[in-house]
């Protein structure tokens, strides 16, 4: 049998045999217990190790990565985690709980929507109570041509793949949208608006005019 490794230990009075993740057999026994004795055992399970291997096999291969997605303007592996309590879930990597990556775009676009409303939105609220200005709405859209735009009755609309982005950027543009409500141009005047509320604005701008094409799922 292959990829085997005996642990003696002074401390085990009896055999363990455990089977990792990936498929190897660890064997723990006393420290002066035969090799022969191992051999023997390891033969005696032989069976149950094999079904034990092609269990952590197929688990394995269940869980696999398929690709890397922006968020928040850092890279994270997705793998697949069938199982898990939410269809996305997000930690040290992006999770994805169904084994189905079919309908994958879908379902990517839905929880970037859902982090869009939650993270734009306040940083919305953030800026407009810091600058004391108002709003009727804030809304996430699909725009394909703007990040954001300002309405005539005070609406701000958000593309939702600037959640994507860097946070900074989306404050930039975020102050963008404001500077609307009170400069409905991109005068002198407007550009002046934004670096009051947001005096680093312009290396956040250049950003997204060099990156935002790589905002997309």
């Amino acid at each position: 049998m292959e990829n085997v490794t005996i642990v003696r230990s002074t401390k085990r009075t009896s055999v363990g045999i455990q089977v990792l993740p990936d498929a190897s057999v660890k064997v723990t026994v006393p420290f002066f217990f035969p090799k022969w004795y191992v051999k023997y055992i390891l033969k005696e399970k032989e069976s149950w190790i094999r079904s034990a291997q092609e269990h952590m096999l197929t688990r394995r291969a269940k869980t696999k990565d398929i690709g890397e997605y922006l968020y928040l303007g850092k890279s994270y592996a997705l793998e697949t985690r069938p199982g898990q309590k939410e269809l996305i879930e997000f930690s040290d990597k992006l999770y994805l709980g169904s084994p189905n990556t079919k309908y994958l775009s879908t379902y990517l676009t839905s929880w970037y929507k859902q982090q869009a409303r939650k993270i734009i939105v306040e940083r919305v609220y953030l800026y407009a109570e810091k600058v004391g200005v108002t709003f009727r709405s804030v809304k996430i859209t699909t725009a394909e041509t703007r990040w954001g735009s300002c309405s005539s009755n005070k609406t701000l609309n958000f593309n939702w793949k600037l959640i994507m982005a860097p946070i900074e950027v989306i404050d930039y543009v975020v102050a963008h949208e404001l500077a609307h409500l009170t400069e409905l141009n991109h005068s002198r005047a407007f550009w002046e608006r934004v670096r009051k509320i947001y005096p680093l604005y312009r290396e956040h701008r250049t950003w997204l005019k060099r990156h935002g094409h790589a905002l997309t799922i």
